[in-house]
């Protein structure tokens, strides 16, 4: 018999589900997991807890969502970011160094000093190029959410600046000890040197007394800057990402030293003196938990040394490779062993903090889950405590 009636319409195909079924039934999973659907999976919880106690540098490691590479991805960022405003600076500079035809030429042909205190755009060029760095790396860390990025300050997420004068007044008698102690040495190692220096004096007819008196105006007011820039990218930005990695405060401390020494252009007594101070800022960076200290000695001898070379008190207004000799370096280690001693003193007589404790988001674990740990959903939130 056939059907005279015309067929039913197909209906789409659902999407089967596995029906539920009942425990000790053929084919029951026995303790299997449940399936898990994409669209219905749940959110993750996390669950804000605190770091453990950072040190100076290990604060990268404290900041929301760290990752090992976010380090590294600041560092690149920081460097972009300079690029950036180098060539802007640049670009604003190019009307200044007009109105200095001579100086633009020794520049273009390689003939001239970068640095010449008797040139007074030169002083305002080079510390503003340097000055850049700071914005560079604040930049980047608020392109990354590294927040607060006073963590690249100090533990306490800022300057703090009771300490930070304590120590301007420690590295002003330290580098007041390290220059005369050097002096003393290299005139007791070679008496004919201090004739030397006399005839090559400020004295000179061609000194041109108006400029170094400019030049002295922007050294007061930009080397601050321009001390502190170096010591948020030497300090500051390489010891952080180093010690992001490594939990050894020393690979932070050694590293970017011999960076900092290498980016100068003395001899090889300069350059140790160099090393020593980038050691020495380093080592009471991560001893007090901050850039205070390292800012404080840094500054001081700049100062000092450009009130030298603006002056012609060395023999020389421009910088260069010659910065002394095997007293001049003696002289600075004595004057550093000093700065340490007093920076330590300060630093526990005041009762400063060098660690930092953060609040940071993790998934919950299934033994958090079943105790009722406290859980959030938000961002995560920065509440540092400071540590002594």
């Amino acid at each position: 018999m056939t059907s005279t009636g015309s067929e039913p319409p197909e209906l789409p195909e659902r999407p089967e589900f596995p029906a539920p079924q009942q425990p000790g039934a053929p084919g029951a999973q026995q303790g299997g997991p449940a399936p898990e659907w994409g669209w219905v999976r749940p959110q993750a919880v996390l669950q804000t807890v605190e770091t453990e106690p950072l040190e100076y540098h290990r604060l990268l490691r404290g900041v929301a969502n760290y990752r090992w590479w976010k380090p590294l991805l600041l560092l690149l960022l920081s460097a972009v970011y300079f690029g950036i405003f180098t060539v802007i600076i640049s670009i604003a500079f190019v009307p200044i160094l007009m109105t200095d035809p001579a100086y633009l030429e020794g520049i273009v042909s390689g003939e001239g000093d970068v640095l010449d205190t008797q040139v007074p755009v030169s002083v305002l060029l080079s510390l503003v190029s340097i000055i850049i760095m700071i914005p560079s790396v604040i930049l980047a860390m608020l392109t990354l959410g590294m927040r607060p990025t006073g963590r690249i300050w100090s533990v306490a997420g800022r300057i703090r600046w009771g300490l930070l004068g304590r120590v301007s007044l420690a590295a002003l008698l330290a580098v007041i000890v390290m220059n005369v102690a050097g002096i003393a040495l290299e005139i007791a190692m070679d008496p004919a040197s201090l004739m030397e220096t006399a005839e090559t004096s400020s004295s000179g007819a061609d000194f041109d007394w108006t400029a170094a008196w400019t030049s002295l105006i922007l050294v007061v007011l930009l080397v601050p800057l321009q001390a502190t820039a170096e010591e948020v990218v030497f300090r500051g930005l390489f010891m952080q990402v180093l010690g992001s990695w490594l939990k050894s405060p020393w690979f932070g401390i050694i590293i970017p030293s011999v960076g900092f020494a290498l980016a100068h252009i003395y001899d090889i007594w300069g350059l140790l003196a160099v090393g020593a101070l980038g050691l020495v800022a380093g080592w009471v960076t991560w001893r007090t938990g901050g850039l205070e200290a390292a800012i404080a000695i840094h500054i001081v001898n700049n100062l000092i040394a450009f009130g030298f070379m603006t002056f012609a008190v060395g023999g020389e207004t421009a910088q260069v490779e010659a910065t002394g000799g095997p007293g001049s370096f003696i002289g600075s280690l004595v004057g550093y062993a000093l700065f340490i001693w007093l920076v330590l003193r300060i630093f526990r007589k005041h009762g400063y903090g060098r660690s930092r404790i953060d609040l940071v988001q993790v998934p919950v674990t299934e033994p958090a889950l079943a105790g009722g740990a406290p859980m959030t959903g938000g961002g995560a939130p920065q509440g540092p405590q400071q540590h002594g």
